[in-house]
């Protein structure tokens, strides 16, 4: 099998200027899609990372994009259906191409992993993208190789979480306190969640301990 990532400034599509603009990060994963004469129809699941505040408008921002068709948002997650003209999307999603992760969309750029089986498949894609440098500029390619499994991720479903350890891993999620520096402390998180600190701190440990072990598979050593 054969993997192919890079990184473009998208000066076409909806998501990237959009995450420059509120400064979000959107792991969007293109679900399915279907083409309609010349028109190319993409329906996409968006996980946000970023301040509350921006998150709400960025969502806004591509609910009311004139390329959104349909919109579904349940406050965690974002769903979408987008029509794009440009035949260059024709052969992002050739048939012979496969998306083994979601596409990370940060500062207006998309950082894109595509796997096939066919090395030479992933080489016209290449070759098109460098056609529509007007549109898709900043063209960097980052690796072009034969993978085994091991090396590419795919995704999986999460293990399930009572709903207390669900709440008080999503609270510390949203108040940033797994970024560097932290955002917020334990006493700060029980505080939203309106539990005592030892409390909450026996809730996302329970979540950790069910969450962290999943992730690390997906790492090599």
């Amino acid at each position: 099998m054969w993997n192919l990532k890079f990184t473009v400034h998208n000066l076409d599509t909806s998501y990237a200027l959009l995450t420059e603009k509120y400064k979000v990060v959107d792991y969007m994963y293109p679900v399915d899609y279907y083409v309609k004469g010349n028109r190319i129809f993409i329906l996409c699941a968006h996980l946000l990372e970023g301040e509350e505040s921006e998150r709400k408008k960025y969502a806004l921002a591509l609910k009311n994009h004139k390329k959104t068709l349909n919109f579904e948002d349940n406050g965690k997650q974002i769903i979408t259906l987008i029509r794009e003209e440009e035949s260059l999307y024709s052969h992002l999603f050739d048939i012979e191409l496969f998306h083994p992760a979601p596409v990370i969309i940060k500062e207006g750029y998309e950082y894109w992993n595509i796997s096939s089986w066919n090395r030479r498949a992933l080489e016209k894609l290449i070759e098109e993208i460098e056609k529509w440098s007007h549109k898709f500029s900043e063209f960097h390619l980052l690796n072009l190789s034969k993978a085994d499994l091991s090396e590419i991720y795919f995704p999986r479903i999460l293990p399930e979480l009572p709903e207390k350890q669900k709440r008080a891993f999503g609270i510390a999620m949203e108040e940033g306190y797994y970024t560097w520096p932290r955002k917020a402390d334990l006493a700060h998180l029980s505080k939203k969640m309106g539990v005592s600190i030892s409390t909450y701190q026996e809730h996302l440990r329970k979540a950790e301990a069910k969450l962290l072990p999943f992730f690390a598979s997906s790492l090599r050593f």
